[in-house]
């Protein structure tokens, strides 16, 4: 509700844990919801009282499943206090449809879409936008089959972005899911202080991009093999002045704090080695080695040969694009001496003999309702941090500053309840220039003060890798462009969640602020091109495959990421080589479950003659040798990668795929349809990969 003389827009929050709603009330409410829970029973239901995603406070979390056959689940979270949806999310058995009829259109999405939200917040009529009339801080992939929708909140005229309603409907028209992020409290008196003269005035002479190393998108090379897109460009960080104040006139950051001039970034130490350094893969026996002597040295433990295994990871960028990275794990023992008591860990090393991560081994019961009284200040921990990254990074000192990001009083408890302490955070520079989303994170006992873990966040490319730029134009320039692609606009403003460690540095509570609204990107510092972090996303839509015979399936396999899509064409009658197949044929198999009962062994005298440790494939022919899926040879014997892939080539390899995953039902005949030289195309590919994975499906359920 609105105070008539302040102008401030209120609503009641909840008195506390006493005014919750039981188990046993909510469970029939979530039934009650426009959601079909028919079949489908509540398997896990608890209470989660912390304040994230969004959130105000405690929501109940609900996992349901179903009840016989099918992997079908739902995810429900509603409101402790009010019962009111928050959260549902719905995972179907992804079955191919026969026939591509039931598409749902964009306009149908929309009403249904609109209709939900109806049913399930009828009080935020006449208090959000028009569908998609604002962009918000969003990571989803591009959507191939379904409908993405976000309703911005607006009061008094003056956009909320941090706040809105998303609604997604699949293909068929069925509701996916749906998230309420809508902040419950107090917002500010939408009367600003200072007018938008004042603040544009302001943006231009404080507002101050900087430069970084940005991943705009992937690029795709030879054999549709994704390459990581890395340009330098003028972005903001969470310590750069990128908002003005309404009410106070003054420059501010993401996290919400007052900042008059930005912190230099400083450097650890001063040891550098990205620079004319071979970045090369190291042998089992290399990374074994390297391991050990660091596990003596630091800390002075020894080999534990019962455990071994590998650790896999993967890091989100805001295009919903993953960048995967597997590191093997060394796990050592270091025996009790004097007050040191015993203690396991584990060193996660990748290719390159680059420690990834370590981490205490640590009993459940040590861990369990823990209490931290008198904690360390955040700056001895961050103290502490920076001593122990050096021990393991001597000589890239030069290319780690520390972030200074400490805790409120507040969000202590949790913050170390949830990772076991503070959570340093360490960002990474490649020639001074920071390098956005390449991170190591520290984790430090608030009492002992002992490092518990360190993990450094896979990169989209490494230091190594990333091809060293200039800039050709400067920060007046780079805001010039900015101007041109977005308008300084009054808003609501909530400062980000500081998700890397969990926590706020202020109190999370809405401002009025003027920031620049519109396309979300950057601008490219060497051409002072704008690059649109929107039109990317859009250009992953096929636009050609309206019309063909097989757009279903064509549709299936670029949602499955077998095909990649090129300014929005996806060219469904090109013919594929037998490079691209492979690559296709590996990740089906990883994505359907057909591993096979034994693995080769691709060793250099049996490989192919054309197929080197430079080729983009060498890996991914070891890998399809170790898996069966095409034959070693000890003869000179060539791949051939670049030439089109015939019918009977294709069968041939599926054959192979089936068999080494213990076919027994004669499949093979599915596949093996068709003349034997016919020259496969995309669109014959993803009809092969729909009869694949469909056989995949009946295999599960029998």
């Amino acid at each position: 509700m609105m105070n008539e003389k302040t102008g401030i827009v209120t609503t009641a929050l909840a008195a506390g844990p006493s005014s919750y709603l039981t188990e046993e009330q909510v469970i029939p409410l979530m039934k009650k919801i426009l959601i079909d829970t028919t079949g489908y029973a509540v398997e896990d239901i608890y209470l989660d009282e912390t304040i994230a995603l969004g959130q105000n406070g405690a929501v109940w979390t609900s996992y349901w499943v179903k009840e016989k056959g099918g992997n079908e689940r739902i995810y429900i979270d509603v409101d402790a206090t009010t019962g009111k949806l928050v959260q549902f999310t719905r995972f179907m058995d992804d079955n191919p449809k026969e026939t591509a009829v039931g598409i749902i259109s964009e306009k149908e999405a929309l009403k249904k879409a609109e209709a939900f939200i109806n049913t399930v917040a009828p009080e935020v009529q006449g208090h959000i936008s028009k569908a998609n009339e604002y962009q918000v801080d969003d990571s989803l992939p591009p959507q191939v089959m379904n409908h993405v929708f976000h309703f911005v909140r607006v009061e008094n005229e003056i956009p909320f972005l941090e706040n809105y309603l998303q609604v997604i409907v699949d293909s068929q028209g069925e509701i996916g899911s749906y998230s309420r992020k809508w902040y419950d409290g107090e917002l500010p008196s939408p009367v600003p202080a200072i007018s938008a003269e004042e603040a544009g005035r302001r943006w231009d002479e404080s507002v101050k991009p900087a430069l970084h190393y940005v991943y705009t998108g992937e690029q795709i090379g030879k054999y549709g093999l994704p390459q990581k897109k890395m340009i330098l460009a003028y972005a903001y960080d969470e310590k750069a002045p990128v908002f003005i104040d309404a009410m106070t006139n003054q420059p501010m950051t993401f996290l919400g704090e007052s900042i008059s001039q930005q912190s230099p970034m400083i450097p650890i130490g001063t040891s550098t080695r990205t620079m004319g350094k071979e970045h090369k893969k190291l042998t089992d026996y290399e990374k074994s080695e390297k391991a050990d002597e660091i596990a003596r040295t630091m800390f002075q433990a020894e080999r534990d040969h019962q455990t071994s295994g590998s650790i896999a990871a993967v890091s989100w960028d805001g295009f919903g694009e993953g960048s995967s990275s597997r590191a093997t794990a060394f796990h050592y023992v270091r025996p009790a001496q004097g007050k040191e008591k015993a203690m396991r860990f584990h060193l996660g090393m990748d290719d390159y003999g680059e420690v990834t991560s370590f981490s205490v081994e640590e009993e459940h019961s040590e861990t369990e309702n823990r209490i931290y009284p008198n904690p360390i200040p955040y700056e001895k921990a961050q103290a502490i941090a920076a001593d122990f990254i050096k021990k393991f990074y001597p000589d890239r000192q030069g290319e780690l500053y520390a972030i200074h990001l400490p805790p409120t009083e507040e969000s202590k408890k949790w913050l170390f309840q949830r990772n076991g302490g503070y959570y340093i955070t360490f960002g990474w520079l490649k020639q001074g220039i920071p390098v956005q989303n390449l991170e190591t994170g520290v984790t430090v006992d608030p009492v002992n003060g002992e490092v518990k873990g360190m993990y450094t966040f896979p990169a989209y490319q490494s230091l190594e890798m990333i091809q060293g730029q200039k800039a050709g134009i400067d920060e007046q320039k780079a805001k010039q462009v900015e101007k041109g692609n977005k308008e300084l606009r009054l808003t609501y403003f909530m400062p980000y969640p500081e998700w890397r460690n969990g926590t706020y540095l202020v109190s999370r509570e809405p401002k009025l602020v003027y920031r620049m609204v519109g396309d979300d990107g950057v601008v490219d510092a060497d051409s002072g091109k704008w690059v649109s972090y929107t039109a990317y996303k859009q250009s992953k839509i096929p636009e050609d495959i309206a019309a063909h015979p097989h757009y279903l399936e064509l549709l299936y396999a670029v949602k499955d990421g077998y095909f990649p899509v090129i300014n929005s064409q996806l060219d469904p009658d090109q013919p594929v080589t037998r490079g691209e197949f492979l690559r296709i044929l590996l990740k089906a198999q990883q994505s359907y479950d057909f591993f096979p009962d034994e693995y080769e062994v691709a060793g250099e005298k049996q490989f192919f003659t054309d197929i080197d440790k430079a080729h983009p494939l060498y890996e991914t022919v070891q890998d399809a040798i170790e898996r069966g899926l095409i034959q070693a040879t000890t003869s000179n014997k060539q791949f051939g990668p670049d030439r089109n892939l015939t019918n009977a080539e294709a069968n041939e390899m599926i054959s192979r795929l089936l068999k080494g995953s213990g076919d027994k039902k004669g499949a093979l005949s599915v596949f093996s349809t068709g003349q034997p030289t016919k020259i496969m195309t995309k669109a014959d590919v993803a009809r092969l990969l729909m009869e694949l994975k469909s056989y995949a499906d009946s295999t599960k359920q029998e």
